[in-house]
């Protein structure tokens, strides 16, 4: 297993400052969110048809991989319109994604409806959207990863979206904060997801429910962290865990300064000692 950070924890970073973070604390990736404050990437010169290749370059020089390529792709939205700029966007990441080496975009389900009948038909909206986008970027090289969020933290959510579309093309990113904090046990959800699980997100808690959660350095909550770790590593997991820490969406929690070297310190011989056994 390797790790990685999100730049969600580092918002307003340049690239530079995001490859010197990686390299100076040991990360072997990087999981692109945010960059110099602006979350989308497409409209930035790093990652314009010319500028992308600068920014690969500068990545391989630090020996810093792209672990996964953020998108705010969904499909909750009837508007035909709408749903064809969604994804015109997931075409856009994944041929950028496939410009800087990574294999993974990242899309979400959305939020949808508790009552039925809406609750049948948003998610079997939001089911044909993603199918579509993951058979589209997969004809790019590139696989679309769900994460368990919003209304489809659980496996159960999951297992349900995916019987309106069912494919094989979407894959999952496994927030394991999302999936546990609703009350399903590590084991259950690996049991019904592992086999699609491509990347992880990983961040500790104190205070969660399945209506919120707080955020803490980690090591310093209560969420199972080392039995995580231990699972994936017992099950043959060897993607990234990357660290997300949300401090674009919560200023108020501590600086990427102090948060990113730590989770890379805490999390170093927490992968040695479950390796060792």
């Amino acid at each position: 297993m390797k790790l990685s950070f999100s730049t969600l924890g580092c918002p307003k970073y340049t690239l530079d400052e995001v490859v010197s973070t990686a390299k100076d604390n040991g990360y072997e990736g990087v999981e692109i969110r945010f960059l110099r404050g602006e979350v989308a990437l497409e409209n930035l010169e790093e990652f314009s048809p010319s500028g992308i290749r600068k920014t690969k370059a500068a990545l391989d020089a630090a020996e810093v991989a792209v672990a996964c390529l953020d998108t705010s792709v969904r499909f909750t939205s009837p508007d035909p319109a709408e749903r064809a700029k969604q994804q015109n966007a997931a075409l856009t990441y994944a041929r950028m994604a496939a410009e800087l080496g990574t294999s993974y975009i990242r899309v979400f389900g959305g939020a949808v409806p508790e009552s039925s009948p809406e609750r049948e038909e948003t998610t079997k909206r939001i089911a044909e959207g993603l199918a579509e986008a993951a058979a589209a970027v997969k004809a790019e090289g590139i696989t679309a990863v769900l994460e368990t969020h919003d209304s489809f933290c659980t496996s159960t959510q999951v297992a349900e979206l995916l019987s309106y579309a069912p494919n094989d093309d979407l894959a999952i990113l496994w927030d394991v904060l999302h999936s546990y904090r609703t009350g399903e046990s590590l084991e259950d959800t690996w049991r019904a997801l592992g086999d699609r699980i491509r990347h992880v997100h990983l961040k500790d808690s104190s205070r969660y429910s399945p209506t919120e959660f707080n955020f803490e350095l980690t090591g310093a909550g209560t969420m199972p962290i080392r039995e995580f770790t231990a699972l994936l590593q017992r099950e043959g997991y060897e993607g990234y865990l990357s660290f997300e820490w949300e401090k674009a969406w919560h200023p108020e929690i501590e600086e990427p300064e102090v948060a990113i070297p730590q989770y890379a310190a805490y999390m170093r011989p927490l992968l040695a000692e479950v390796a060792a056994r």
